[in-house]
C-alpha cells in the first residue's frame, strides 16, 4: 500500500496525517491508542453513509469497537448553530462520556461542524478527522481549524481545535463527481501558488492526472498540499501572521458564496477559484506579477475545468458596493481595513491592506462585466 505520514506540531502536542490509499482498512489500529473505551461516534453525512457506510463500520466492527452514528444532511446552509445545537443533543442523549471519541467521516462541513462540537461538548473531547472529499483531504481537515457560518458571514464562529490523527483515504473520490474533484484541486493550487513553484510548475504538467485519479500523482499531491500546509500551521497554528497565506483567493470567494447565499451552482473550490483569478489580477494590477505569468495561471485553471469567471446570473444580481461590503465582514478585516493575500511572485504570496482601492475597485468591476 502506498502511505505517507505527516507529522504536525502544536503547542499542544503533535498528531499524524495518514495520506494512502485503502488506509481506512487500518482504520482500528490508528483508533486503538486513542481509546480509552472501546467506543466511537461518528458524525456522517447522508452521502457518505450512502457510500461508505460499510468500509469504516466494518473495519471497527471487526475489531470490536462499537460505533454509534449520527447522521446529518451536510448542505453548507446547514452549517449553523442549529446543526450544532442538534449534534450535541443527540449526542448527550445517546450517553457521550470524557473518554469516548469523536469522528468526522464527511467532507469538509462535516469535519468543521464536528470538530466545533469536538471542542465545545463537555468542555472538549478528542476528535479524529476522516475526510471523504478533495477539499477536505487537502484543505479542511489539516490544520484545527473548526466553525459555522452566520447571518453575517462564514466561519465567523469557531475554535482551533486539534484533532488527534488524521487519516486520509483516495479510496472515497472514486465516488465523488468531477466538480467535487475540482473544487478540491482549486485548494492544491493555491499551494503552489502561494509557497511552492516547483509544486505549481508539477500541477501544470500533471494537474490532469491528479483529476483523473491516478494514485500515484493523486497520493503525491494530497501530500505534498499537506506538507505546505503543515509547515505554515506548525509556525501559526491560530492565524496571528503567515497562516493567513492559505487564504489565497478566499477573501474574494467567500465574499461570493455569501453574496450568492451559498446556492449551489458556486461550491466552495468553484468560488476559491474565481477568487484567486481575482487575487491574481490584483497583483497584475500592483505590478508584482506581469501579464504572462497571470494568464498562463488562469489558463492552467481553465483547462482544468474550473471556473476562473463570475456566472452571469451572479453578476446581474451584484454591485461593486455589495461585493465590497460583503469582502468587510471578512475574518481578516482589521478596523474596517481588508486583508488580502496577493502575490509577489508565483510561489511567494504576502498578506497586505496596502493597496489604493481604486485598483482593487477596478478588478472586481472588472470581473463583475
Amino acid at each position: 500500500m502506498n502511505k505517507k505520514i505527516l507529522k504536525i506540531r502544536t503547542p499542544k502536542g503533535q498528531y499524524s496525517i495518514i495520506v494512502g490509499h485503502n488506509t481506512i482498512n487500518d482504520t482500528a489500529k490508528y483508533l486503538k491508542p486513542l481509546l480509552n473505551n472501546n467506543r466511537v461516534f461518528i458524525v456522517a453525512s447522508k452521502k457518505v453513509i450512502k457510500f461508505h457506510k460499510s468500509k469504516l463500520l466494518k473495519v471497527l466492527d471487526n475489531n470490536n469497537i462499537e460505533t454509534v452514528l449520527v447522521v446529518i444532511d451536510d448542505s453548507e446552509k446547514k452549517k449553523n448553530f442549529n446543526t450544532i445545537s442538534i449534534i450535541s443533543n443527540t449526542l448527550l442523549k445517546k450517553g457521550i462520556d470524557r473518554n469516548d471519541l469523536l469522528i468526522a467521516f464527511g467532507g469538509g462541513v462535516i469535519g468543521d461542524i464536528t470538530g466545533f462540537v469536538s471542542s465545545i461538548i463537555l468542555r472538549g473531547i478528542k476528535f479524529v478527522q476522516i475526510p471523504t472529499t478533495l477539499l477536505a483531504q487537502v484543505d479542511s481537515s489539516v490544520g484545527g481549524k473548526t466553525g459555522v457560518n452566520t447571518l453575517h458571514g462564514k466561519n465567523l464562529i469557531g475554535t482551533f481545535f486539534q484533532p488527534q490523527i488524521v487519516i486520509i483515504d483516495t479510496i472515497f473520490l472514486s465516488s465523488l463527481p468531477k466538480r467535487e474533484l475540482l473544487s478540491g484541486y482549486a485548494e492544491i493550487i493555491k499551494y503552489g501558488l502561494i509557497m511552492d513553484y516547483s509544486f505549481y510548475k508539477w500541477l501544470v504538467k500533471n494537474g490532469n492526472k491528479v483529476i483523473s485519479l491516478n494514485r500515484e500523482f493523486l497520493i503525491k499531491s494530497i501530500y505534498n498540499s499537506c506538507k505546505n500546509k503543515a509547515k505554515i500551521v506548525n509556525k501559526d497554528e491560530k492565524e496571528k501572521n503567515i497562516r493567513a497565506l492559505l487564504n489565497l483567493g478566499h477573501t474574494f470567494g467567500h465574499a461570493i458564496e455569501s453574496i450568492n447565499q451559498y446556492k449551489k451552482n458556486i461550491n466552495h473550490g468553484e468560488a476559491v477559484s474565481i477568487g484567486i483569478v481575482f487575487a491574481l489580477k490584483l497583483s497584475q494590477e500592483l505590478k508584482h506579477l506581469d501579464n504572462k505569468k497571470v494568464d498562463n495561471a488562469i489558463k492552467h485553471l481553465k483547462d482544468i475545468g474550473l471556473p476562473t469567471s463570475l456566472p452571469k446570473s451572479f453578476k446581474k444580481n451584484t454591485t461593486l458596493k455589495k461585493f465590497v461590503l460583503a469582502m468587510k465582514k471578512d475574518k481578516k478585516v482589521k478596523r474596517g481595513k481588508i486583508n488580502l493575500i496577493l502575490l509577489k511572485k508565483i510561489g511567494k504570496a504576502f498578506i497586505t491592506n496596502k493597496f489604493p482601492e481604486e485598483k482593487l475597485n477596478k478588478v472586481i468591476l472588472s470581473q463583475l462585466k
